[in-house]
């Protein structure tokens, strides 16, 4: 299947090269997950006479399919192949986070009572970044926070995983998010897919259900200064089919961090009880943290599952099509009721 030239659109530098790339170009990907914090590009040229001359390291790149823009980001690294008989091809790969930047600077830092969209702005701020936080998480208070010689965006990934948070850094934005609560990690408003078997389902295997180990409560614990003692603080994960609880190792500073660390876990556990992958027919308004619908596989199976990463792929091989990796089963999937 050929491109159609008007279906795509790549910008480096701030120059629409699409016209020049389009007789060499054979495949562009873009990836972009709720547990990561960059979105990757790769875009793969035949490059037999050498026509195109290498982009420099952290130009920037826009790519977008369909009108819809599907990645931005910098130069990261590029490859070239070649041999004998197999031609040489052309590999430029691309960051959302911009390489060398003052976002991957370790640097020492604490704040005292503040809530993390407080902190997280100011702190961004340094790191040449403006920060959105949005969902639960923007209210999470603690009397103190550090950066432990750590970079921002190492900062900001261990502290997704510490209060539930997707986090997300797009050129100079940043993105916290709260997982499970259907708000986009790159603010944009979140469409749900419909992946429809016999319509735009290409394939797919997903299962609706996995025995995994699972907790109706967790406890984390700490040190209560004036009691003397360490104290556990169990909170209830949502999840009722089980009456088992996870007594951790890990401590908190207060009781407050512990039922946060604890909630965080919780969204976890119930974010891994089922999932799977689809191929779809290209969907390039596709999201991390959407819902996609399954519809027409089979009882047990159908229903809405939480996308966790999307890949988009276009091809001169397969035309334009999107992989999804999906968790959370819900509305129905995973229950069979015949």
């Amino acid at each position: 299947m050929s491109f159609v030239s008007n279906s795509y659109r790549v910008e480096l530098n701030g120059q629409d090269v699409t016209s020049r790339l389009d007789p060499l170009l054979t495949s562009i990907s873009v990836t972009r997950a709720a547990e990561a914090a960059s979105d990757t590009c790769t875009i793969n040229l035949a490059d037999a006479e050498g026509k195109i001359a290498l982009p420099g390291e952290r130009a920037p790149v826009l790519v977008s399919i369909n009108g819809a823009r599907v990645f931005s980001g910098f130069v990261s690294d590029v490859t070239a192949s070649f041999g004998k008989g197999e031609g040489r091809t052309l590999e430029i790969g691309a960051s959302s986070v911009q390489n060398g930047s003052k976002v991957t600077e370790p640097v020492l830092r604490s704040a005292d009572d503040l809530s993390f969209a407080d902190v997280a702005r100011q702190w961004g701020q340094k790191a040449g970044l403006a920060v959105t936080v949005a969902g639960s998480v923007a209210s999470v208070f603690r009397p103190y926070w550090i950066m432990q010689n750590e970079s921002f965006m190492s900062w900001g990934q261990r502290m997704a995983r510490e209060i539930g948070a997707s986090f997300k850094i797009l050129g100079s934005e940043a993105y916290f998010v709260g997982v499970n609560e259907g708000i986009s990690g790159s603010g944009k408003t979140l469409t749900p897919i419909d992946a429809v078997y016999g319509d735009n389902l290409i394939s797919g295997s997903i299962s609706p259900m996995i025995s995994r180990p699972k907790f109706k409560n967790v406890e984390i614990s700490y040190f209560d200064v004036q009691k003397g003692r360490r104290v556990n603080v169990p909170v209830e994960t949502g999840i009722d089919d089980v009456d088992t609880a996870l007594r951790t190792v890990i401590s908190a500073a207060d009781e407050a961090e512990a039922k946060q660390k604890a909630q965080a876990i919780g969204k976890q556990s119930d974010r891994e009880k089922g999932g799977g992958s689809v191929v779809i027919l290209g969907a390039e308004y596709a999201e991390p943290e959407a819902i996609c619908n399954i519809r027409g596989v089979r009882p047990g199976v159908d229903g809405g599952y939480r996308i966790a990463s999307v890949n988009h792929n276009l091809s001169k091989g397969s035309g334009f099509t999107t992989s999804l990796e999906l968790k959370q089963p819900q509305d129905g999937a995973g229950v069979d009721q015949r």
